[in-house]
């Protein structure tokens, strides 16, 4: 898959209220960058230059500015209290419109992913499944998600444990990476 045919969605709707009410997409690194900054970063770094952040109450305004700063797209999350589903669902409507080969399904909450992890998933990924990131045998996140599967990703709400009921049935492709981010 070619980075100038995918794209980046950041999942940020959450409440953050195992971190006392704090929006993840905008705690900041050592390096003084947002959460949502690196991994905009990092995505532009391996050659992705389209996205969208899910965002909901109570940050969505906060998170939003941020993100329309960097040149994404808002995707405001209509119905946020039925979990990060709901997100994913909403994200991969959007995504279904712009004719991207392949997605990044990219919680907010892991910024430290290195490019390099980036282009290994984009070389990997097939057509019908995608590529999921592995280290020491676990598999991690972004997961590199292609088209074929957001139609069901635009479905996944209602299933036993969501999208990785649609990602585990699709069998994506484990990539070893060195990258604990």
């Amino acid at each position: 898959m070619q980075a100038s045919d995918a794209l980046v969605l950041v999942l940020a709707a959450g409440r953050g209220q195992r971190l006392g009410g704090a929006a993840k997409a905008l705690l900041t690194l050592r390096s003084g960058e947002t959460y949502l900054e690196r991994i905009w970063a990092t995505a532009t770094a391996a050659g992705i230059a389209r996205g969208a952040v899910v965002v909901g109450p109570p940050h969505g305004t906060q998170v939003a500015a941020c993100a329309r700063r960097l040149g994404l797209v808002v995707l405001d999350n209509p119905r946020p209290e039925f979990g990060m589903a709901s997100s994913i669902e909403h994200g991969f409507t959007w995504a279904a419109t712009t004719g991207a080969s392949g997605a990044l399904l990219w919680p907010c909450d892991h910024p430290k992913v290195a490019p390099a992890t980036i282009t290994a998933l984009l070389s990997a990924a097939s057509a019908e499944a995608g590529a999921v990131p592995e280290v020491d045998g676990r598999g991690g996140h972004p997961a590199l998600v292609a088209r074929a599967l957001f139609g069901e990703l635009t479905r996944c709400q209602h299933l036993p444990e969501g999208a990785r009921t649609v990602l585990r049935a699709a069998k994506l492709a484990r990539i070893p990476v060195a990258d604990p981010g």
